[in-house]
């Protein structure tokens, strides 16, 4: 009897511990599980025999070409937006608050905010994305100038001219050109599956690592 109570007790027990881990990092155990990343184990395995590589690739711009949105990287990296960035009928301005930011649209249908939940970049320039639907992450309307330490318009710097030709106005924020599962991902996460379902037009992106890491170049 008692070995009965205690088979099922860890039987139970081993239950808990996979569905913790699978809530606490369902996109790690999801990146890892596809075939095309097996082998894959993560950059800290790397540490134990190469902690002075380790230390050198944690803060540099590979290591955080993509980290989420955090009151220390606010308070260290980012300064307070004066003017709001005017996008036709549209005013939009970044909020820093404490321990989270968000981007406020000011338009003909009212306000709205688009929380900033990750941040790309750090050597010239942030850019902060935020969840919509289907499963898209959208790069916000206003960027950061990292040495001019000010705010601009995230896709009018995107414009090209070409002697010759007119110039073309910069396309709508939410345009697919600035949807990072399609357009930003391969420098900026590691061991990524977009998971692009054409039937319901909807992603379910899933990423091994933020920023890029040790196998991305090495392989596992």
């Amino acid at each position: 009897m008692k070995r009965s109570i205690f088979l099922i007790f860890l039987m139970v027990t081993a239950t808990a511990l996979i569905i913790g881990s699978s809530l606490k990092s369902p996109i790690t155990v999801a990146a890892q599980s596809s075939s095309k990343y097996e082998g894959y184990i993560g950059s800290t395995s790397c540490r134990e025999c190469h902690e002075k590589f380790y230390k050198l690739w944690a803060p540099s711009h590979h290591g955080l070409a993509m980290q989420h949105y955090t009151r220390e990287l606010a308070r260290k990296s980012l300064t307070p937006q004066t003017d709001d960035i005017v996008m036709g009928d549209y005013r939009y301005r970044a909020e820093i608050q404490p321990g989270r930011g968000w981007v406020l649209e000011r338009g003909p249908k009212g306000e709205k905010k688009y929380p900033m939940v990750h941040v790309l970049g750090g050597k010239n320039v942030y850019y902060f994305l935020t969840p919509m639907e289907r499963g898209r992450l959208q790069t916000l309307p206003v960027a950061y100038d990292v040495r001019g330490k000010e705010w601009f318009d995230t896709a009018a710097s995107g414009v090209r001219h070409f002697p010759g030709q007119s110039d073309g106005g910069p396309v709508n924020w939410k345009d697919p050109a600035y949807t990072f599962n399609t357009a930003c991902y391969r420098c900026h996460v590691s061991q990524l599956s977009t998971n692009y379902d054409l039937k319901t037009d909807t992603y379910s992106t899933v990423w091994a690592e933020p920023g890029i890491n040790c196998e991305s170049c090495h392989g596992p």
